[in-house]
């Protein structure tokens, strides 16, 4: 009988370009010129480069693509609108593939530098597009007034599009309307960018490598080391928030390069924690909200100062585990699913956006359209359905080193009290228009980013106050005598 190669039996069942067995080599170099130490990866083995920028090393079985970790001081390459960090694996006839690396320096000192991070775009029709090409030109003018001459990057934390059965034509819309803002954006990928008509997790990323390659990978910017995980699991019927081992032992081979004390910043798309988790309520967190096996990822993280970057559940949260590890949960720019100006906690529409210096970072929430100021919403007494006779305030951006004061008619009363309910205009809009909403089903929900005080005079003006964990100080003020209502 005569034997069949098993690379022969492989490319005869098409499946050459994802068991490549073979080994991986090739270069890294800059203008010519070799770069040693560059970390080198096939999403499992991770290997760097050597004095004369060479690298190799046998591929994984399920390999898929090499990629390089960008170094400091380097431009992001680009194709068509995206980061290219990555090539094809295409074997040869013995299963080997050999590529190149060439990077282009910035000429830039990257110390100080911005980073963008956006939320649940989730376009399903085309009128969404424009709304997108707006946060885009928006982030592109922030850059050229506040941070002329700075570095700038931007991460999208997943779902990308509405739904991949429905919009999958919106990935390369949404690649052109975010390349507007003229700084490199990286792409997690998210529950509505994946495929749900097959069988495995593996198969379910077809569309989203075809336009953006790897669904995990790091870079470096100034002393900031950044990580893209991908942490959405599909069953074949359903999803759940996961790290598979696969990447978790990946992400510590990357760490192990990154001295211990640096900061670490972790993009991916459903967040690690959760209000139930907060007050110990295990039972009431649901599987597809958040990661269950977070304390593996915490763990790895330890030895750096870390933020986690999330979105997924259409609301603004933070979260502060230790003094050296933050989530930060970002509200959608579509809000409620474009239904309505806010998202389901009364946020509006937008996007983070975080000043680097080195190892600190200042970060700010921007609504579109708004001054970078507005970080507060001012409701007067009887809009609250908790607390008809007080104001309440709405301070999506809050955590619990904030601190947040009101002030009538000038006089300082101490501090407001935080309290969990619904934010007054999105519950007052669910109520009067939901039904007529694109998707009738969705609606409001409760946050925990609302505070309230009693005024002693029901004309009298107030003004909140919160400053921020870096010293910002933000305000709001309204006169109530202009909500009172002549019934004569």
């Amino acid at each position: 009988m005569k034997t069949i190669k098993l690379s022969t039996f492989i490319a005869f069942l098409g499946l050459a370009q994802t068991l490549s067995a073979g080994q991986l080599s090739g270069r890294v170099l800059s203008e010519g010129k070799p770069l040693a130490g560059v970390p080198v990866t096939d999403g499992t083995s991770i290997v760097t480069t050597d004095a004369k920028g060479r690298y190799a090393f046998e591929a994984a079985p399920d390999a898929r693509y090499v990629y390089v970790t960008l170094p400091d001081g380097y431009q992001v390459p680009m194709s068509g609108g995206v980061p290219v960090l990555y090539a094809d694996i295409t074997p040869d006839k013995k299963g080997n593939f050999k590529h190149d690396f060439n990077l282009t320096p910035s000429g830039k000192d990257m110390t100080k530098h911005i980073l963008f991070v956006m939320a649940d775009p989730q376009v399903y029709f085309d009128p969404n597009m424009a709304e997108v090409e707006k946060a885009a030109l928006e982030m592109k003018q922030t850059m050229a007034t506040d941070y002329a001459g700075q570095e700038a990057v931007g991460i999208m934390v997943g779902d990308i599009v509405g739904q991949i059965s429905q919009g999958e034509h919106f990935f390369p819309w949404m690649i052109k309307e975010i390349a507007k803002c003229d700084f490199p954006y990286f792409y997690c990928v998210g529950n509505h960018d994946i495929e749900m008509d097959v069988a495995t997790n593996e198969e379910s990323r077809k569309s989203f490598n075809h336009y953006f390659g790897p669904t995990y990978y790091s870079f470096n910017r100034g002393k900031i080391h950044y990580v893209v995980l991908d942490d959405v699991f599909w069953m074949g019927r359903y999803y759940a928030g996961y790290l598979p081992k696969q990447q978790l032992d990946w992400l510590k081979k990357d760490l192990a390069l990154v001295p211990e004390g640096s900061t670490v910043i972790v993009s991916m798309h459903i967040p690690c924690y959760s209000r139930e988790a907060r007050h110990q309520q295990w039972g009431k967190e649901s599987y597809h909200k958040v990661v269950s096996n977070r304390q593996a990822l915490f763990n790895i993280l330890k030895p750096y100062n870390a933020h986690i970057m999330t979105g997924h559940e259409h609301y603004n949260e933070n979260y502060i585990f230790s003094d050296k590890l933050y989530e930060h949960c970002h509200a959608p720019l579509s809000t409620l699913f474009w239904c309505a100006p806010w998202a389901m906690d009364g946020t509006p529409g937008g996007y983070a956006v975080y000043e680097i210096d080195g190892d600190n970072i200042n970060w700010y929430y921007k609504s579109v359209g708004r001054d970078k100021d507005y970080q507060i919403e001012l409701y007067p007494r009887g809009r609250s359905r908790e607390h008809p006779e007080a104001v309440v305030a709405n301070i999506w951006n809050v955590d619990s080193s904030w601190k947040v004061e009101w002030l009538e008619d000038g006089v300082l009363k101490g501090n407001m009290t935080r309290y969990t309910g619904y934010d007054p205009n999105i519950w007052q809009d669910v109520s009067e228009h939901g039904k007529d909403y694109a998707f009738p089903y969705v609606g409001s929900d409760i946050t925990e980013h609302m505070f309230y005080a009693v005024p002693e005079s029901e004309t009298s003006v107030i003004t909140v106050r919160a400053t921020d964990h870096n010293g910002n100080v933000y305000t709001r003020t309204i006169n109530q005598s202009d909500y009172i209502t002549n019934e004569n």
